[in-house]
């Protein structure tokens, strides 16, 4: 799944998270009171009707004053918006990440990382190493950045961008 197409699917898990939030804390016999450590007792009612939206970082907070993984949280919600059992759901999620760790991008996302504080990056907008490469292949086969850029259905400009870094 497409990191945009994920983002989207979670910001319109509005009402799954309200229907999730709700179930689970009457499952656990909690109240809003028992969640004010998280969140204002208002919030919660709005969350639990479908009115709020709520940061990751406060759907984490508030899954583990649940007592409720968050990542099981999530799985519920995208299997109801999905109307799928839960373990399709994360049947889907575990090939994905298996497909993820094969071309070495958990390893990769691991670097990021030192301890738990994010690498800085280099600034500017980051290159796509894979366009990057396909254009200097095909540029020493001996093609135009036009040939290239229709081959790879490229914009020019990116071509161009790309044909600069190989000279």
């Amino acid at each position: 799944m497409a990191l945009s197409s994920l983002l989207g699917q979670i910001m319109s898990l509005k009402n799954e998270i309200a229907g999730a939030i709700r179930a689970i804390r009457k499952i656990r016999g909690l109240d809003y009171g028992d969640l004010a450590d998280v969140s204002a007792k208002a919030n919660i009612g709005k969350l639990e009707q479908g009115k709020s939206n709520i940061t990751l970082a406060k759907l984490t907070e508030l899954a583990e004053a649940l007592q409720f993984d968050p990542v099981a949280l999530m799985a519920l919600c995208v299997a109801i918006q999905n109307d799928e059992p839960t373990d399709i759901t994360l049947k889907r999620a575990r090939a994905e990440l298996d497909s993820f760790r094969a071309e070495g991008g958990e390893e990769l996302f691991r670097s990021q990382f030192v301890g738990k504080e994010l690498k800085k990056r280099s600034p500017g907008k980051p290159g796509n190493t894979k366009n990057a490469d396909a254009v200097r292949e095909l540029r020493a086969s001996g093609l135009s950045q036009a040939e290239v850029a229709q081959r790879l259905g490229l914009a020019r400009s990116t071509v161009f961008r790309y044909w600069q870094q190989t000279t």
